[in-house]
């Protein structure tokens, strides 16, 4: 449980935390008011019962002079209006401090969510190769609503229950020791039994809940994804079955969770109230006055209405809690065990404001190696490579040859594990990375866009008071994508286009993100492949103005056809992860067959 707590409030913020300890000295006084609530009940049913203890008790009889009371009614009066004002002021306080921590798991949901996002936002692009993004979208929207209500939120549901038991049963043993005593091992012992022959199951539970809603979304995911594949295969069924599999597991598991802790609390009323009869006949061994029976009856049927409640939250809360577990350590993994800088948020926003790396001479990659995590050999090895601004090279060779590799060293989302990358001079580490990333426009194979309007696809991320409505129809013309925009969109720019661009074509997608690349004006322009998805006649027509750009942009180019390649100023042959030819269209063609060979075929 120690462990928990720590775990828990290393996720809070100061402010959180400060919320949380507040929160928990009003339930220290919401139960301070339910044992004196409880206690009030005493006085006025023995008022009832016998009359005359007013005369007789020295603390009743102090009272009955001091208010100057003319008679018992009004007396009896007064004591039934005290009991009554500590329910009803009980009864708020509970309703208060229900709204405040309401309000306290709603707000923490919001801020843990953010905080997972961003953190995942700020990882190194290869942390992304080896974790899947369905599973890190059940992380933020699952697994932290998760932990605040099963853990966090019954945590406090615990420490409620926990601190009004303590001051009940402390009421309780004030008035009769032994009595207490054993009310508190019944109560409590069959609590603690029923929780110890659960405990592995929940544990259990745990684990597999977490897996199972991780296989929910991940199944769910990769079918609504691929769902144009699935239909034309007949594999629906398939995806729907795997689907279930993992569901299933998921509510089975929520039954037994949720069964086990709400089952004690049925056997216990029973026991409890059946109690409240021996407790008569307790007293009636004890060769107690009906008149003394009938207010301490009434008070432990009070305690007994009051103190249920409070047990069976807190093995409930400890149920849920133990259940939950999994969902607080993957939480308190990957913001605090894994968390690659001391205020993301921060790392992230900073990156609007910084002044590109100045690239005025060239760009260096010296002696540069590169090796995928857990493969058997290095992606790129001892590469050596000089480029000039303004100049249009071109990268060629067949598929895993280390062409995108490279290409993603450039972009700085991959780190050398030996040699370096320098600009002007100026090696590209961790503190500079975000300054050279401005100067950089990148066109994939394979292009992401929202369900959303072409304008925000084409400034993507960029927010709507800041989009430059002149620089998006540019890049959009540069891109060939103009006159398809404003002649066959009914809203033009303003269109939506569809989750991933589903009502566009390939090519009119890859014209997107290549005017995206171009957006921002960038002075280097990487195209991986970029009009891999474009006919003949439509690539064409964005290679000529692509090279319009030509002398005016450092251009590096990934060829699917070697024709596109034919007026970079240098084209680089990479076999193996190595540099084993260089040259312009013409030498290549004599020096390197395979280059000949495939001249007019795609790679």
């Amino acid at each position: 449980m120690i462990n928990v707590v720590k775990k828990t409030l290393a996720l809070l913020s100061p402010r959180e935390k400060r919320h949380l300890y507040l929160i928990f000295f009003g339930l220290v006084c919401m139960a301070m008011l339910e044992m004196a609530g409880i206690a009030s009940i005493l006085p006025f049913m023995a008022v009832v019962s016998n009359p005359g203890i007013v005369e007789t008790n020295k603390w009743l009889n102090a009272v009955y002079v001091f208010f100057e009371f003319e008679n018992i009614t009004n007396f009896l009066f007064f004591l039934g209006v005290i009991a009554l004002g500590f329910l009803f002021f009980s009864n708020g306080l509970k309703a208060m401090m229900s709204w405040l921590m309401v309000r306290f798991d709603n707000n923490l949901n919001y801020s843990l969510s953010r905080k997972l996002l961003a953190v995942y936002l700020n990882r190194p692009y290869p942390f992304f190769l080896n974790r899947n993004t369905a599973e890190m979208g059940k992380n933020i929207l699952t697994e932290a609503r998760v932990v605040i209500t099963n853990v966090v939120s019954r945590g406090m549901k615990f420490l409620s229950g926990c601190v009004t038991t303590l001051f009940i049963l402390g009421l309780l043993v004030l008035i009769d020791p032994i009595l207490a005593i054993i009310i508190i091992i019944v109560l409590g012992g069959s609590y603690a039994v029923i929780y110890s022959l659960a405990r592995a199951k929940l544990a259990r539970i745990s684990r597999e809940q977490l897996e199972a809603n991780k296989m929910k979304y991940k199944t769910a995911g990769e079918a609504l994804s691929g769902i144009k594949d699935l239909k034309v295969l007949g594999r629906e069924r398939e995806f729907l079955d795997r689907f279930a599999i993992h569901a299933l597991r998921h509510a089975r598991n929520n039954i037994f969770s949720g069964v086990i802790s709400q089952l004690p609390r049925y056997a216990l009323e029973v026991v409890a109230f059946g109690g409240i009869l021996l407790i008569v006949l307790y007293f009636l061994g004890a060769n107690q006055e009906i008149s003394r029976i009938v207010p301490l009856l009434a008070l432990y049927a009070y305690a007994g209405y009051r103190i249920l409640p409070a047990l069976q939250e807190i093995f409930a809360s400890v149920a849920t809690v133990r259940s939950s577990l999994a969902s607080l350590d993957l939480l308190h993994r990957d913001l605090i065990e894994e968390k690659s800088q001391p205020d993301t948020e921060l790392s992230l926003e900073k990156q609007d404001i910084l002044q590109p790396l100045p690239f005025c001479q060239k760009l260096d990659l010296r002696k540069v190696s590169f090796q995928y995590p857990g493969a058997l050999d290095c992606a790129l090895k001892d590469i050596d490579l000089s480029i000039r601004p303004n100049s249009t090279i071109g990268l060629v060779g067949s598929t895993g040859s280390g062409k995108t590799t490279m290409v993603d060293l450039i972009l700085g989302l991959l780190k050398p594990i030996s040699g370096k990358i320098l600009v002007d001079g100026v090696e590209v580490n961790s503190d500079n990375l975000a300054r050279w990333q401005c100067n950089l426009g990148y066109v994939p194979q394979h292009i992401y866009l929202c369900d959303d309007t072409v304008t925000r696809n084409i400034a993507f991320g960029v927010p709507d008071s800041e989009i430059n409505m002149e620089q998006v129809l540019q890049s959009a013309r540069i891109a060939n994508l103009n006159e398809f925009i404003e002649s066959d969109l009914p809203k033009g720019y303003e269109t939506d286009i569809g989750e991933r661009g589903i009502r566009l074509s390939g090519g009119q997608r890859q014209r997107i993100g290549i005017a995206r690349a171009l957006y921002r004006d960038p002075a280097v322009l990487i195209m991986d492949e970029a009009t891999s998805a474009l006919d003949g006649v439509t690539e064409q027509a964005v290679m000529e103005a692509i090279q319009t750009l030509s002398g005016k942009k450092t251009i590096i180019l990934i060829a699917h056809r070697l024709t596109t390649v034919k007026d970079c100023d240098a084209i680089y042959q990479l076999e193996h992860g190595r540099i084993v030819n260089q040259g312009s269209y013409q030498e290549l063609q004599k020096s390197s067959r395979w280059f000949y060979s495939s001249s007019s075929v795609r790679l």
